[in-house]
């Protein structure tokens, strides 16, 4: 969505898997010596690591831009804001509560520099032409699983949410090409997920994936590919939840549903309207 902050370590986490051994080096290098990059040439990086140039070409190229001076421009870029961010922190005490609100921050503007409108957009068309709408996820991601669900239900589209690994093989294996399944997985591996997904696409079903990592299990049988970071790469990740940015996606999803058409909007509003009123009236009789 949004390109004012690159979100390099983010981008260079979620393509870890389908890096190789020499690759995954340079990343590892990278991401822990933040300032060595921005500071030195690709040569001094490269004598550094103990990898040829060529290698770190091929590795920026992979992870998604042109050479070593466009990820380099980008990383620099990355890196003052994080470093803006470390000098607010030590501006002030940090107690528990700011610390999780500026990871939490944190994760969210990463999302969406790496999220793109296009992506968005063609969700919501398959969503929108989708017959039958199934949304899988285990554990955490089930959570954002029945978030999507219940908003998709606020703007009068129906979807099932599963968390139940057969419930979700017999549906995908029932799917046909007008229906759609979205899955949710962190890793990108969970094999109920990914096994899922995979029937789903044999049954010729749209398939979308929403995980934090590229080249995963679930990105090879999926039609569109949503990549959002790891909690792994902000300070407090062990206290964080792990389906935060999932409801993110959910959220600009739903705003893209409303922006292309006001009718979801007024049944957006109708619905909230009659929940509201029944709320009242629970009150009034409590």
């Amino acid at each position: 969505m949004s390109s004012q902050i690159p979100a390099v370590i983010a981008k260079i986490v979620s393509q870890t898997q389908k890096l190789t051994f020499g690759e995954n080096q340079i990343a590892n290098f990278v991401i822990h010596n933040p300032d060595f990059i921005t500071r030195n040439t690709i040569t001094a990086i490269a004598n550094e690591i103990g990898v040829s140039e060529t290698s770190i070409n091929r590795f920026c190229k992979k992870i998604g831009f042109k050479g070593f001076n466009d990820f380099k421009i980008a990383f620099a870029q990355d890196a003052f804001y994080r470093d803006m961010q470390a000098k607010k922190k030590e501006r002030r005490e940090i107690n528990p509560i700011d610390a999780l609100a500026l990871d939490y921050n944190e994760l969210i503007v990463n999302t969406s520099a790496l999220v793109t409108e296009e992506q968005l957009l063609r969700v919501v068309d398959i969503l929108k032409g989708a017959r039958r709408i199934y949304v899988i996820g285990l554990f955490d991601s089930y959570l954002a699983a029945i978030a999507l669900k219940n908003r998709l239900a606020i703007i009068g589209i129906h979807a099932e949410a599963l968390n139940d690994s057969r419930a979700m093989k017999i549906a995908a294996s029932q799917c046909g090409k007008e229906d759609a399944v979205v899955a949710f997985s962190r890793s990108g591996s969970t094999k109920e997920v990914a096994d899922t997904v995979a029937i789903a696409q044999v049954k010729q079903a749209k398939t979308v994936a929403i995980t934090c990592y590229d080249s995963s299990p679930i990105t090879e049988n999926a039609d569109v590919n949503i990549i959002v970071p790891d909690k792994i790469s902000v300070s407090n990740s062990a206290l964080l939840s792990n389906h935060i940015t999932f409801l993110f996606v959910v959220d600009l999803l739903m705003s893209i549903f409303i922006s292309s058409d006001k009718a979801y909007l007024k049944k957006k509003l109708d619905s909230e309207a009659v929940l509201a009123s029944d709320q009242a009236i629970t009150n009034y009789f409590l």
